[in-house]
């Protein structure tokens, strides 16, 4: 979900940046769904990359903690702090992230989308 902002964040930064090369492209008669779909295509690369990078931190982090992380017995009430994976709760995580991250896209590429090329192009 925190991901999703910077998605979000960094998305609206490229399409401010990529005016002058949005507005040529809908001058040579690119439609507003296909602007659109590069900027959520570019945003769903980000989340399953980020996904994909993601899960198998988590993994070896959680058995890094099951394996290792070991606490006084005499002091706490356990030893070790239990760890389950449960294959379809990461299956879970893994597909809302990706989801989240693909509708955290629909923003900043509508506001590509909607770019007027004559405005853009102005000053160029």
């Amino acid at each position: 979900l925190v991901a999703s902002f910077n998605i979000v964040g960094t998305l609206t930064m490229i399409v401010n940046e990529k005016q002058r090369e949005i507005a040529i492209l809908k001058a040579m008669g690119a439609t507003p769904g296909a602007i659109m779909r590069i900027f959520m295509l570019n945003g769903l690369v980000i989340g399953i990359v980020g996904t994909g990078i993601g899960v198998p931190l988590g993994y070896t982090f959680l058995w890094l903690i099951q394996n290792y992380w070991t606490f006084d017995a005499s002091v706490y009430y356990i030893s070790r702090i239990p760890v389950h994976i449960l294959p379809l709760d990461v299956l879970l995580v893994a597909t809302s992230a990706i989801l989240i991250s693909f509708a955290a896209t629909f923003y900043p590429s509508w506001q590509a989308a909607k770019l007027d090329p004559v405005s853009a192009l102005r000053y160029e």
